[in-house]
């Protein structure tokens, strides 16, 4: 990253990663285009439709196991129908299959990528429930042949802003919901945090959903839909979720450079 042959420096990794390749960058002022990680919320309002709700944020919870940046980290919902959501959660979320991509068939989730991880994710939703935290589903690991690092699907009901499940990455299969009156304090707790890549929001209101995309501090907003950014989009994260970005026309031009030509011709001069 400290060499002065490098025209660019593009990384997806950590925010810790991420200041250490600017500082190395820094010394011959080489550009850095930084995909530093997120921590998705999903807002779940009264008027949404909840079976798709329910299907797009259990679809982005589990893919990659929950190893995907721009995958929903945390729901916001309506104090009026969280009841009514948590239980449909819960057998959404018992209805995935996990097991070896290689040898099973028809299942949903692999394994962790490593043992690391699946002690992370399993002491944080330790630290959750010791915290408060209602523990509804999973909260544990599991095995498959005696070999990966699999978690099971966990919901967590009552979670509050303070918790470390609610402010930093969990990266594993494991959703926390926290319970709001309104879509205003949806918004509060969804911009008191220092990741800005992806939120989504559920809403049969399309003022309340313009609002949202207008108020959240993130690069993507999805509406009704699940996390998972198209190509002609601009994938790029706010705060410290990064510095620039891929995809799209936007994500073209960070790889390039302007040269603004001024000539001055006279054509009969010889």
């Amino acid at each position: 990253a400290s060499s002065p042959k490098i025209g660019l420096i593009s990384i997806t990794g950590s925010v810790e990663t991420g200041p250490s390749i600017m500082a190395a960058a820094a010394k011959n002022v080489t550009k850095v285009s930084l995909e530093l990680g997120g921590k998705a919320p999903a807002i779940v309002l009264a008027d949404a439709d909840l079976d798709l709700a329910v299907d797009a944020i259990t679809e982005s919870r589990i893919g990659n196991t929950g190893q995907i940046c721009n995958c929903a980290e945390r729901a916001y919902v309506e104090e009026e129908i969280k009841d009514e959501f948590i239980e449909r959660l819960v057998e959404s979320m018992k209805k995935v299959k996990y097991g070896d991509p290689i040898l099973d068939q028809g299942i949903d989730m692999g394994p962790l990528v490593s043992k690391q991880q699946q002690q992370k994710v399993s002491k944080m939703v330790e630290n959750a429930v010791n915290e408060g935290a209602e523990l509804l589903l999973g909260g544990k690991a599991a095995k498959v042949r005696d070999a990966g690092y699999y978690y099971k699907p966990t919901i967590l009901d009552n979670a509050t802003q303070s918790m470390e499940i609610i402010r930093k990455e969990i990266f594993g299969p494991v959703l926390p919901v926290v319970t709001v009156k309104d879509l205003d304090q949806a918004i509060k707790y969804s911009n008191d945090c220092e990741y800005g890549l992806t939120s989504s929001i559920y809403t049969s209101n399309i003022d309340k959903a313009m609002r949202a995309s207008n108020e959240i501090k993130f690069g993507e907003t999805y509406i009704n839909r699940e996390n998972f950014e198209a190509i002609q989009g601009f994938h790029a994260g706010w705060r410290k979720s990064g510095i620039g970005g891929a995809d799209g026309k936007h994500g073209v031009y960070e790889f390039t450079n302007t040269h603004v030509v001024y000539l001055q011709y006279n054509s009969s001069a010889k």
